[in-house]
């Protein structure tokens, strides 16, 4: 994966990492798209690897359409940003709680589900380590790589632990320590096309410190049954 040319990065969920995701995408007023430099989104975390692959992936995917279809304007608020959660697509995607999946959701871009028989590689899993969401909680983000039966193989950006290097990586995880998970498929990549029509949502923003159940979480995010 071109994220991780040059190596893993280091992991850290501080300003400095923060401003080094913003720094990444640089504007090409000539295309009138951006642009992304992979050395520059380090160190890293799960949120923002997550988020830099989804825009890498709808760049190439709008390179292979050979037409323009993601607008400027929606290019332009799809570019992560230094706001608070729930502002913005990049809010949404690096709240606490479903954000991700509300992302996808409110745009039409993809299905949220929670059978793990239906998961496929690439799918993106928002992982709780506990039952608590929103204020509280203990996440991961990450994409499906392999579903091992006893463990799962992910893709992300991961804290350093048991001798491996933290930032970009493959890592297993056992499902015996996974709390809860949502899974989120992008179906649809046009869908980002609507990107700056999307509102603030102040739902997410609460969860920085309170509490939101997980019957909320299905229900706004529209999660189904089926993934068919």
């Amino acid at each position: 994966m071109d994220i991780q040319r040059g190596g893993s990065g280091g992991y850290s969920t501080s300003d400095q990492a923060k401003q080094a995701l913003v720094d990444s995408f640089q504007w090409n007023e000539r295309l009138k798209r951006p642009m992304f430099n992979p050395q520059v989104a380090r160190p890293s975390f799960c949120s923002g690897a997550v988020y830099v692959a989804l825009l890498s992936g709808i760049l190439r995917w709008e390179e292979n359409n050979r037409r323009r279809v993601i607008s400027e304007k929606a290019w332009q608020a799809l570019l992560p940003k230094m706001v608070a959660d729930g502002v913005g697509p990049w809010g949404y995607a690096n709240a606490n709680g479903p954000g991700f999946a509300l992302l996808v959701h409110r745009l039409g871009a993809g299905i949220n589900f929670t059978d793990w028989r239906l998961a496929r590689p690439s799918d993106v899993m928002k992982i709780w380590w506990t039952d608590d969401i929103g204020g509280r909680e203990r996440g991961h983000l990450v994409f499906l790589v392999k579903d091992e039966g006893d463990s799962v193989q992910v893709w992300s950006s991961h804290m350093a632990r048991d001798g491996q290097p933290g930032g970009y990586g493959v890592r297993n995880i056992p499902k015996s320590a996974i709390k809860r998970v949502l899974f989120t498929r992008i179906t649809n990549p046009a869908a980002f096309g609507r990107a700056h029509l999307l509102p603030d949502e102040p739902w997410l923003t609460r969860q920085l410190t309170q509490p939101v159940s997980w019957e909320d979480c299905c229900r706004r995010c529209g999660v189904r049954v089926s993934a068919q």
